[in-house]
């Protein structure tokens, strides 16, 4: 059974985070249009019969097009819309799982905080989106350089919590309706994973390049590493099944380890790092407010399918 991505154009990004409060130290950087980037994912499902694909993905980045060293700045990224469709190949779907998303910290900044963005999810059921930072092994880690999106870190792979058989973390019911909840005229049901807005401070002058999950193992295909990751659900041969699935951002369907990734997998902006300079440190903070968080969530997609 497969999936299939929906692309869209370029997605604007809605809805005002709270990611920094308190003693943040804020400046207004030199801000650039949201982008939208289209890639193709290679996929294998996991089924009865083992599927290979190759998928239309896509990701949406808002960040600035420069900064200064030191400075505090935040960009926010959601993947674009997909979609559930009713049937593929014998299989009548019924639901999607285990929704993930993974993405790398960048390198040349130090992390300030993460949080969903309120409200720019749509179609969604389970448990609650959150974004934590985890260690290679999806474990939650304040020094973690991986940031997940899920549902209480509920995978199919590659953490505590991952299961390639069960329901949890985020999940997708079968509506048959598009993301303004009218009927679709071929019964796929849309629907959208939230915007997460990353706050981080620039170190160094260069270049700061926010990416998906695709050091070491993740860019390998079928890897349970790889950055976009969910359980499909379907009913076929008298039975339900059940197909984990997942995805790298590269061409081709089966590719090999030595394989480049494509554009979906390298950076989603470029934002230029300069020399340092005064910060407006903005209104003085209230007294008793923190200096910002992660949001942790309860610590002890496709994307195509």
């Amino acid at each position: 059974m497969s999936f299939t991505h929906v692309r869209r154009g370029a997605v604007p990004v809605v809805a005002a985070a709270a990611v920094a409060a308190g003693s943040l130290l804020m400046a207004s950087p030199a801000s650039a249009a949201p982008t939208s980037i289209e890639f193709q994912g290679a996929c294998q499902a996991r089924a009865i019969l083992t599927q290979h694909m190759s998928q239309p993905l896509g990701m949406t980045i808002d960040a600035p097009g420069s900064v200064k060293v030191g400075e505090q700045f935040s960009y926010r990224l959601q993947p674009t819309v997909s979609s559930l469709p009713d049937k593929e190949s014998i299989a009548t779907t019924t639901d999607i799982q285990r929704l993930k998303i993974d993405w790398e910290l960048p390198e040349n900044t130090e992390f300030v905080g993460a949080t969903v963005v309120a409200g720019t999810g749509k179609g969604l059921t389970g448990v609650t989106p959150s974004v934590i930072r985890v260690n290679d092994a999806g474990e939650p880690d304040a020094a973690g350089t991986i940031l997940r999106l899920s549902g209480d870190n509920e995978t199919v792979g590659n953490g505590p919590k991952s299961s390639l058989n069960t329901p949890g973390g985020i999940a997708v019911e079968k509506t048959k309706t598009d993301m303004d909840g009218n009927p679709t005229a071929d019964g796929s049901t849309k629907f959208q994973l939230p915007a997460v807005e990353v706050t981080v401070k620039a170190v160094a002058e260069g270049v700061v390049t926010p990416k998906v999950r695709v050091a070491g193992e993740a860019a390998n295909y079928n890897s349970e590493k790889n950055y976009d990751t969910f359980l499909a659900r379907a009913f076929a041969l008298g039975s339900n099944q059940n197909a984990p699935t997942f995805c790298t951002p590269k061409d081709g369907t089966r590719p090999a380890n030595d394989v480049p990734v494509n554009a979906g997998g390298r950076a989603l902006a470029t934002i230029q790092v300069g020399a340092g300079g005064p910060v407006d440190p903005g209104p003085d903070p209230e007294p008793g407010t923190g200096s910002g968080s992660v949001d942790l969530g309860s610590v002890g997609s496709i994307f195509g399918s």
